[in-house]
């Protein structure tokens, strides 16, 4: 705006007059006396006399010619003020072209600027991206690291067990197995069903069998502690006949098998199930020994 003032104020400048003095007033130019004369004499030239018409610029009065010197001196006066004007006008015009291609290489600066920092902010988003993504994976080991410490674990391990025996006065006994239910985890086990049955299977085990299980839970909504245990009582169906139990009791041929499935909740409602079957034999002083049958043993 302030070259544009300075051009006005140079233009309103140009546009006053110089100050000129009062025209002179011309005076009367007194007849020639050759128009007073009669003009009854004919004046028109003859071939022995012509007539010759002479132009005669007319004289100019002392103040015309002064005001005539005061015009052309203000016409020089304002030709050089259109050319210093011109030039101011040439100057400015340079100066704001200059301005302008500062402002337009700053211009392309501040959009090359703008273009990295946008290339800039899209690779900050993607970091930031990754980072929360890697956060969410931490949480979630870190979550799952918490209910592995903290959930609850069942398991089935060897216990005792009772051989069959014909008692005089007293109850006859079955063959039974009393595996031990241990909750080897940090919380209690909930809503703990347990499905299982014992048999006289011959040894070895035939690869086919099933291991089949009862319809119905023999447990119902129970609870095992965190480092506690449970005892399972599991008795044959049948009898066997006597001559048999020792045989039994030694594993030669056939022996006590009891196997089953455990279903529990733990304290986070996740559910998990354990799988177990055992083969139990007597030792010679009386101690229960069991084996694990393979491929039937699981935990989850």
């Amino acid at each position: 705006m302030r070259p544009l003032a300075i051009a006005f104020l140079l233009f309103v400048w140009l546009q006053i007059p110089a100050p000129t003095p009062n025209k002179a007033g011309k005076p009367k130019q007194q007849q020639s006396r050759a128009s007073q004369q009669p003009a009854d004499n004919d004046q028109r030239g003859t071939e022995q006399s012509p007539f010759v018409v002479k132009t005669l610029e007319p004289t100019k009065s002392k103040a015309e010619a002064e005001q005539e010197a005061k015009d052309r001196q203000q016409k020089t006066t304002n030709d050089g003020r259109i050319v210093v004007l011109t030039g101011v006008l040439a100057i400015i015009a340079l100066g704001q072209l200059g301005v302008y291609l500062y402002q337009a290489k700053k211009l392309r600066e501040t959009v090359a600027a703008s273009g990295q920092q946008s290339v800039a902010m899209q690779r900050h988003i993607e970091e930031a991206a990754r980072s929360a993504d890697a956060m969410e994976q931490i949480c979630v080991a870190i979550q799952s690291g918490n209910k592995a410490v903290m959930r609850a674990y069942l398991t089935v391990v060897v216990g005792s067990a009772v051989y069959q025996e014909r008692r005089v006065g007293q109850g006859d006994l079955k063959f039974e197995a009393k595996p031990n239910l241990m909750n080897t985890g940090n919380t209690p086990a909930r809503k703990v069903c347990i499905r299982r049955t014992a048999s006289i299977l011959p040894i070895p085990i035939p690869e086919d069998f099933a291991y089949p299980l009862p319809d119905v839970d023999a447990a119902g909504d129970a609870a095992v502690g965190a480092h506690l245990s449970y005892i399972m009582n599991v008795t044959v169906q049948d009898f066997v006949p006597d001559h048999e139990v020792h045989a039994i009791k030694e594993g030669n041929g056939q022996a006590l098998c009891v196997w089953g499935i455990v279903t529990y909740e733990d304290i986070f409602g996740d559910c998990h199930t354990t799988k177990f079957a055992q083969s139990l034999t007597w030792l010679v002083d009386g101690t229960v020994y069991g084996v694990y049958i393979p491929g039937q043993n699981d935990a989850g």
